[in-house]
């Protein structure tokens, strides 16, 4: 009889733990950040659609945000975290890459931020705003083509070589996070149908003229690569193709996008049809 009292008691002690444990546990809130559009724009309409559908279906866990600023942004995600007493789990950038620029990075708005100016204090006040709410358990995703490129460009016309430097904005947007762990491609990111179906959607061979020129070809060669940096380590890691779930979290594939052999049929046929002339040079000196 003693021993079974000590057992219920036990029990009970452990059940209050537990209870105390996840009341000061703060929940965990997926986010997707996506600009406002000026005008219509295929890609970021439809992901933003898909990410409203996926929304109605979780609305405790994942929120969309379409902002004309990183300040907005801010604002609106720190009025919802506090309000929920929560911590960001996983925050996605939806964002166009720029190749005439010649550099990785992603835009919040007329906001750009790569390792030119993910540093800068001013320029990124708004994003440090959220540093509170993460933690090396948070994920952030860079979502836009090339935006952990770490490849060098060669020097065309007169433009010189250029290092695309996805790995220094992703290791300032680590630091700026808390710490956070950062997944940016080295490649394209699609926008296909499902987006948000833990597929890979997010990779893949866009279909327009201009990137079947040899000026791509450091692009196609790392199709469905992504990079992965762990601020807990310090340390980069290669999680195969990033993926993104129904709710908002980031995650990632098993097996590579390339390493099915139908797409390696298809990247083959792609790289031997790559035809100069395809992208407009005149675009390099007047970047969007």
């Amino acid at each position: 009889m003693q021993s079974v009292k000590i057992k219920m008691i036990t029990f009970l002690f452990s059940l209050i733990t537990i209870c105390a444990f996840a009341k000061e546990t703060p929940a965990r809130l997926n986010f997707i950040v996506s600009t406002k559009q000026t005008h219509f724009d295929q890609a970021p309409f439809s992901f933003q659609i898909q990410a409203k559908v996926m929304r109605m279906f979780h609305k405790k866990e994942m929120f969309v945000i379409i902002t004309p600023s990183t300040k907005n942004m801010a604002d609106r995600i720190i009025s919802i975290l506090e309000k929920k007493h929560a911590m960001i789990g996983n925050i996605w950038f939806d964002s166009h890459g720029h190749w005439q620029r010649r550099r990785s990075l992603f835009e919040v708005g007329k906001e750009e931020f790569s390792y030119l100016t993910i540093c800068d204090s001013l320029l990124t006040a708004n994003l440090q705003r959220l540093a509170p709410y993460c933690d090396t358990n948070s994920n952030v995703g860079i979502g836009s083509c090339y935006g952990g490129a770490t490849f060098t460009l060669p020097a065309i016309e007169t433009f010189p070589e250029a290092r695309m430097n996805g790995d220094s904005l992703m290791i300032g947007m680590s630091r700026i996070f808390n710490h956070a762990t950062v997944y940016a491609s080295e490649s394209f990111v699609m926008t296909k149908p499902f987006i948000m179906s833990a597929a890979y959607a997010l990779s893949g061979c866009p279909g327009r003229k201009k990137f079947k020129d040899p000026i791509y070809s450091p692009v196609w060669q790392r199709i469905g690569t992504w990079n992965c940096y762990s601020g807990k380590t310090g340390t980069f890691l290669t999680p195969a193709t990033v993926t993104l779930y129904h709710d908002g979290r980031i995650g990632f594939k098993k097996r590579t996008f390339i390493s099915f052999m139908n797409n390696q049929h298809k990247l083959a046929k792609i790289m031997q049809k790559l035809k100069r002339g395809n992208y407009n040079i005149a675009t390099l000196y007047h970047p969007a």
